[in-house]
């Protein structure tokens, strides 16, 4: 299927969903898109500081106590600032960008040049891995020189800016490409490219791309994600091959939103219909993580050790999800797990 018509199958669910499961799934999408754009690059954020520091900012009920630091705090600045700002872009948005990204913590700069383009002072830009341990980096591409990025990061902003009848959803695959092959600035161009792309595809697909995180599904197929770029921006200089990767990337991020939604209005539902059969928190606490992709199959010693209660305890709390029709039973004897009873 192609993304256009995935994107309007997600479209016509959002619409069709509450405000409470539009917002929800909205967090979703958004804290996926903070925490997977840094685990790209190698970095780790904590999910659950994530989230809250995003309900806080969209003023919704239920954000914790959890703090962000700076850096985390930069991350979610930049992703919401893509998504729900409709301003142009211009060269100070972007070094604000990168500024964000890398604040400076008690006089201790991360990088050398920070919220200006480099300077390549320590020798030219290349982009590069090292493919095996003991080896040599493989250099993929040597970037623009740095006194040239000013004037190809003005022909860019001049794209992104200058009305077209081109296929936005295109466009945004072109600047993605397009600023890594300029690699404007000495860190940060890869999370930059992934916000400028969401920026793009929000102007191409309206306010349901929040709704959607290119960036997990980009992290799903991170090796397939380099091997592309590589081969267009750094090869041939080809974007036709790129393109269509993107657009299908874009289309299976899109699938993948499809079945979150529906996961967030599962469990509204569930919980609507089935609530006065849930009688405690622990039972609460397990059908969520349910909903939410529990990992593996869950047995009544899954059950106690997320729970912290006995294995007594534990059975009885599933027979009575059982009876009440919210659980299933599934297997026999030391293969007993238990499922949704509408999955």
């Amino acid at each position: 299927m192609a993304a256009a018509e995935r994107f309007g199958q997600l479209a016509g669910i959002i619409d069709g969903a509450t405000k409470r499961d539009r917002e929800e799934s909205e967090v979703r999408a958004l804290v996926a898109d903070a925490v997977d754009t840094s685990a790209i690059e190698g970095e780790k954020l904590d999910q659950n500081t994530v989230r809250d520091s995003i309900v806080r900012r969209l003023s919704l009920p239920g954000s914790g106590l959890r703090r962000a630091d700076d850096r985390t705090e930069g991350v979610i600045d930049i992703t919401l600032d893509a998504l729900h700002d409709a301003e142009p872009v211009t060269e100070g948005r972007l070094l604000n960008w990168h500024e964000r990204l890398f604040p400076i913590v008690r006089n201790n700069r991360p990088l050398r040049v920070i919220g200006a383009y480099r300077d390549d002072a320590e020798g030219p830009m290349t982009v590069q891995s090292s493919r095996a341990a003991g080896r040599d980096p493989i250099v993929h591409y040597e970037a623009v020189p740095a006194n040239r990025v000013a004037e190809e990061m003005q022909r860019l902003i001049a794209y992104i800016e200058t009305p077209s009848t081109e296929d936005g959803m295109i466009r945004a695959a072109i600047v993605h490409l397009w600023f890594l092959l300029i690699h404007p600035f000495e860190d940060g161009n890869g999370r930059i490219a992934r916000a400028l792309a969401d920026l793009m595809l929000s102007r191409a697909r309206g306010t349901t791309n929040r709704y959607c995180s290119l960036s997990r599904q980009i992290l799903i197929e991170q090796a397939t994600y380099y091997e592309e770029l590589e081969r267009a921006g750094f090869g041939s200089l080809d974007a036709t091959l790129w393109i269509a990767w993107f657009l299908g990337c874009y289309e299976r991020a899109a699938a993948a939103s499809i079945a979150i939604v529906q996961d967030v209005i599962r469990a509204t539902n569930l919980f609507e219909f089935h609530g006065d059969a849930i009688y405690n928190t622990r039972q609460r606490k397990v059908v969520r993580k349910l909903l939410d992709g529990l990992q593996g199959n869950l047995t009544a010693k899954k059950y106690a050790a997320l729970t912290k209660v006995s294995h007594d305890t534990a059975n009885r709390d599933l027979a009575n999800l059982v009876a009440n029709g919210i659980l299933r039973r599934e297997g026999q004897s030391k293969n007993i797990h238990y499922l949704l009873a509408d999955a």
